[in-house]
């Protein structure tokens, strides 16, 4: 499979496009609490991806085409038992995109290494941008909560915290580039540290073990590099009310009044009430194996009535436990499968040999992933795509058998896919649908 050679100018086209779509990915969820601009920024990919499609050509194991097809059957199966099959529907979208994305991206990180330092740049001047919007707008520091600060600050940490481990790459940019980019890694280190949030803490954690893992010389980095940004994170004092006694909001929040009400599910921020509930929500209405179709956690409270405790949450804090809810044990298990096959056992057979910071922004966005809502918004399957797409790219070609994607069938898909959209708008959180409003 031999990429095709493209002059200097479409190249230059392709890695501004890649820049723009990583751009307003992060921006999306700048503008708007929680939902972020969901159906904007799928035609944006759907678009970017039929450029590519255009160019580039793909191929898959069939094995994973099996599992891949296998998992899709059983998504739309779900869906068309929700009762809103349109908006599950596109809600799965996500995920049958995803793949489509990563390979083609893989493709461009291939042709052009370069790309690579698109997503760099462009992860700095986010951070860059984030604390020049906290600095002018500091009147609102009472309600950083929302825009236009940010869509949240947990938010905020779960898409920081990714953009700094990008900017630990090596690579051959030395000079003031390779200052530019440590400094902003540093900054963006502290803003995580800053915002509180444990999900994002121990997700850089791992990553940072996997950097190790693969080369031991990174410790002394990761240490200065550490340590600078929690000097840098006291101030100023985060943005959350201090609680009536002693206790950090690592113990459980603000509404903690003593040491004694310490309990591991606040510790966890009442995580391990919402998973029991929602299983407990699913098996009572007999679709534990099946799932209630995209965006699941949603329609079990809506059409399905089932109460969950602690109650005002969008999504259920856990990929797995939101797979559940989509496509039901039965689907999950697909799902896994077709990880395995396509992505984590070529990771497993490969040990140290693969490239550090994809193998380490991908670590970090599966532990968020499994703590908060990382795997729910499509602006972080977006990061997710990139980041296995720069992992393949820095793999050799495997002399395997592999099948062959025609460039109209993949255009095909991705049209089919936007179509969707265009039917339905405000599927994730749709005012009527979501919520009720009598």
């Amino acid at each position: 499979m031999t990429p095709i050679n493209w002059p200097a100018s479409r190249q230059a086209l392709i890695i501004l496009g890649l820049f723009a779509l990583f751009w307003f990915s992060w921006a999306s969820h700048s503008r708007t609490l929680f939902n972020g601009l969901a159906t904007p920024l799928f035609f944006a990919l759907a678009a970017y991806l039929v450029v590519l499609a255009s160019q580039y050509r793909i191929a898959v194991s069939p094995r994973s085409l099996f599992l891949f097809s296998l998992f899709a059957a059983w998504a739309v199966f779900a869906d068309a038992r929700s009762g809103e099959f349109l908006p599950a529907l596109a809600m799965d979208s996500h995920w049958f995109i995803l793949p489509i994305a990563t390979l083609l991206m893989a493709q461009v990180f291939r042709e052009y290494p370069l790309a690579f330092h698109a997503i760099r740049i462009g992860a700095a001047l986010c951070i860059i941008n984030l604390l020049l919007t906290m600095a002018v707008n500091a009147e609102w520091y009472d309600n950083w909560h929302y825009p236009p600060i940010f869509g949240h600050i947990q938010h905020l940490a779960l898409s920081i915290g990714f953009l700094s481990v990008l900017l630990f790459a090596k690579n051959e940019m030395g000079g003031w580039v390779a200052v530019f980019f440590r400094l902003c890694r540093i900054l963006g280190l502290a803003l995580v540290f800053w915002t509180g949030s444990r999900t994002s803490l121990l997700a850089l954690v791992c990553s940072m073990a996997v950097f190790i893992y693969c080369d031991w010389r990174w410790a002394k980095t990761l240490l200065i590099d550490g340590l600078i940004a929690i000097a840098l994170s006291f101030f100023p004092a985060p943005p959350f009310p201090k609680p009536e006694g002693v206790l950090p909001r690592i113990l459980g929040g603000v509404q903690l009044k003593s040491i004694d009400e310490v309990t591991v599910d606040t510790l966890t921020s009442s995580r391990l009430t919402i998973w029991h509930s929602t299983l407990s929500g699913l098996n009572d209405i007999g679709r534990l194996w099946t799932g209630v179709g995209g965006n699941g956690y949603a329609r079990l409270q809506v059409m399905h009535g089932v109460i969950f405790k602690p109650a005002g949450h969008v999504q259920a804090h856990n990929g797995l436990v939101q797979s559940i809810c989509d496509w039901g044990l039965v689907g999950l298990m697909l799902l896994g499968g077709f990880f395995y096959q396509s992505t984590l056992k070529p990771i497993i057979a490969d040990r140290k040999l693969n490239d550090p910071t994809a193998l380490a922004g991908i670590v970090y966005l599966l532990v968020t992933g499994m703590l908060d809502a990382t795997l729910y918004h499509l602006e972080h399957l977006i990061y997710l795509a990139i980041a296995i797409a720069w992992l393949i790219s820095q793999k050799p070609y495997r002399d395997e058998k592999k099948i062959a994607i025609p460039a109209p069938v993949v255009i095909a898909l991705l049209l089919g896919l936007a179509l969707i959209h265009t039917q339905t708008f405000d599927y994730r959180i749709g005012l009527y649908w979501y919520f009720r409003t009598e």
